[in-house]
């Protein structure tokens, strides 16, 4: 259900790697996006209505608008910057579930498309977060991360 085809093959390989990347060289802001990317990843297909061809997911919908919703959490609380560009990119995602919803034509594989290679911008925003986040400065003995 979750991997059928090369694309979501190719999907889980680098949500595996920004997260495992995040859990290792990341702080708290990366490893709770980290934990929610992973969450949604695997509830969408769950969530996902095989019946329905036409219009927007609902279930896929409210999967990705409480990823938004966590980012969103993140970039106004956290003193990181990627947290704002995932936010964003995860912010068009949101957008593109309603552009399904008010025209009903749009095609399936174009939806589908569309939500997949924002997906892998909101991935790349938590990479590069991770990665900055095992270069900077370990904070010095009393100081707060």
């Amino acid at each position: 259900m979750y991997v059928q085809t090369p694309d979501q093959l190719f999907s889980l390989a680098m949500l595996l790697a920004c997260c495992g990347l995040a859990v290792w060289r990341g702080r708290w802001v990366e490893r709770i996006a980290a934990m929610a990317m992973a969450m949604a990843w695997f509830a969408s297909p769950l969530m996902q209505d095989a019946q329905q061809t036409l219009g927007v997911q609902s279930g896929v919908f409210v999967v990705d608008l409480s990823l938004l919703l966590v980012l969103l959490y993140l970039a106004l609380t956290a003193d990181r910057w990627w947290t704002m560009a995932a936010t964003a990119f995860q912010g068009v995602t949101a957008l593109i579930h309603l552009a399904a919803a008010i025209d009903r034509q749009i095609f399936p594989r174009a939806y589908y498309v569309a939500g997949s290679l924002i997906s892998y911008l909101v991935m790349g925003a938590l990479l590069v977060g991770a990665w900055n986040a095992g270069r900077r400065a370990k904070p010095a003995p009393g100081e707060f991360a």
